[in-house]
């Protein structure tokens, strides 16, 4: 488990930032994807408290010192998160995270249906063991119809057992509900933050300038874009 809190990022609960939000859909919290054509980006602020917004339970790949950290808020049952997962997220990875430019983290925004807060719960078991991205990878690689069974409580056992879990923790972690709360707690978060769909994302600077909000499944060259910026 990963036993850091990035410095800057932990603030009063009364500290105050802004935050532009690039709002690229208008779909409320029960949406399942974000539609990327016939959209025009639009710009809003919001002010919301932040405290230890990554902790030692938040999934993180990468340098905790980068300089910028891109928190994806995802949910497992989501395509368009599915997308970013396999295709667009190891470009990131390969061109600014291993380079020490960037770090991702992870979020849970389950809104798509019982089975996305399990699979949310599950991954924060598999964290536990220090494998979130391993087990990460295999929802998204095996991602079935919405609430079709793949992500329910058997469906995860089995992918654990699969990718190496130990099951017998696995399996208590998982029935005993132990990351509800936290889960819970992200998905208040994205709400705080206005976000309307999924996949959406938070870049923050390691100096907590600047904060920018992002939803949509956008190409890696948009990711490129906005890190470029920000690194120089």
């Amino acid at each position: 488990m990963l036993t850091f809190v990035k410095k800057s990022l932990i603030a009063a609960s009364a500290v105050i930032i802004v935050i532009a939000v690039i709002a690229v859909s208008a779909l409320n919290f029960d949406s399942t994807d974000t539609l990327m054509e016939n959209t025009t980006p639009d710009s809003s602020a919001s002010q919301l408290p932040f405290s230890n917004i990554i902790t030692s339970d938040t999934p993180l790949k990468g340098d905790p010192g980068a300089p910028i950290t891109l928190i994806e808020f995802g949910d497992f049952q989501c395509p368009n998160c599915g997308r970013f997962a396999m295709n667009t997220s190891p470009q990131i990875e390969e061109s600014y995270v291993k380079s020490g430019q960037v770090s991702i983290a992870f979020k849970h925004f389950p809104v798509v249906g019982p089975d996305s807060k399990s699979a949310a719960i599950a991954s924060q078991c598999a964290n536990d063991q220090e494998m979130f991205w391993k087990f990460h990878d295999k929802l998204y690689a095996n991602q079935g119809h919405e609430n079709s069974g793949w992500a329910n409580k058997d469906s995860l056992k089995q992918i654990a057992l699969e990718i190496g879990l130990d099951t017998q923790i696995f399996d208590s972690c998982l029935d005993s509900d132990k990351y509800k709360l936290l889960v819970e707690n992200d998905l208040t978060l994205a709400k705080q933050i206005k976000f309307t769909g999924t996949p959406s994302f938070l870049l923050l600077k390691s100096d907590g300038s600047k904060p920018q909000a992002l939803t949509g499944a956008y190409p890696f060259a948009t990711f490129q874009k906005i890190f470029d910026e920000h690194l120089n």
